[in-house]
């Protein structure tokens, strides 16, 4: 018997550009990433003023940096994906800004020099990252002594069948997804890297099921197949996911968990 061989980082990142080559637009126009309480929070948490050189990781659709951008002196919008940041870039030109400049980078290998940057950004992207440990070192090498790090994405909860109840349908529906992480896995790596957690948050995310896989680009069988997983699964995951059956008997929604967390560069960091 053979077994096939584990995929190495670099085929994973090359999953993820697939992906988000193929999603660009998609993503772009996603409310769920164009707005939110969370971004306010971000903005909020951020101590954001404009003598500041800011980085966004893995911008997506480009919607942090757009946020961030008025109250810094620049903003450095990155992603792994060329096609993904043309659009971001895009995407934030109309919107009248400035002083945003982009490139293309891998968050594991961020290419800046360091303590470079007073505050770094990432939302909703580091469950693609291969290696989240090493992209948090990353930020902190990038960060000035005292800058901040303000972190979101999804979450998986303590509950180990719960966790791989999540983590399983996220990947069904995106495989290039890596791992939603815990509090307590996030705490660990923000240890590591010897950034100081200064805030934690929690809250959650309602996600319409005919949205969320249309964004993906997910087949109708697959489609299909995944609402019958989750509406097959357990009571107990039912109930923590808040799963809802339209009138038809069909999957309508589902709720899962985020964090947002703060993080300071001590002096020394690494």
């Amino acid at each position: 018997m053979t077994t096939s061989p584990q995929p190495t980082n670099n085929d994973k990142k090359a999953r993820v550009q697939d992906y988000f080559s193929r999603t660009a637009e998609s993503y772009v126009a996603s409310f769920s990433h164009r707005a939110g309480d969370d971004l306010l929070r971000l903005i909020e948490l951020g101590e954001l003023d404009a003598s500041q050189q800011a980085l966004d990781i893995a911008t997506g659709g480009g919607h942090t940096a757009l946020a961030v951008a008025p109250h810094v002196g620049q903003v450095t919008v990155t992603d792994l994906t060329p096609r993904m940041l043309e659009k971001a870039r895009e995407f934030i030109l109309q919107q009248g800004i400035t002083n945003a400049v982009f490139q293309v980078a891998d968050a594991e290998q961020l290419p800046f020099a360091d303590a470079t940057f007073e505050r770094v950004t990432c939302r909703i992207a580091a469950h693609h990252f291969p290696s989240i440990a090493q992209f948090v070192r990353e930020v902190a090498r990038v960060l000035k002594t005292g800058g901040v790090f303000l972190l979101i994405d999804c979450m998986a909860p303590g509950d180990v069948q719960l966790d791989v109840f999540d983590n399983r349908v996220e990947k069904w529906r995106d495989p290039s997804h890596g791992r939603s992480c815990t509090p307590e896995e996030w705490q660990v790596f923000f240890q590591q890297a010897r950034l100081t957690i200064v805030h934690q948050e929690f809250f959650r995310k309602s996600h319409d099921y005919d949205d969320w896989t249309a964004r993906a680009q997910v087949p109708a069988h697959e489609k299909a197949q995944l609402q019958r997983f989750i509406l097959e699964s357990d009571q107990h995951i039912q109930r923590y996911f808040e799963v809802k059956r339209a009138a038809d008997g069909q999957l309508e929604s589902f709720t899962n968990d985020f964090i947002l967390l703060k993080g300071r560069k001590k002096e020394h960091s690494l």
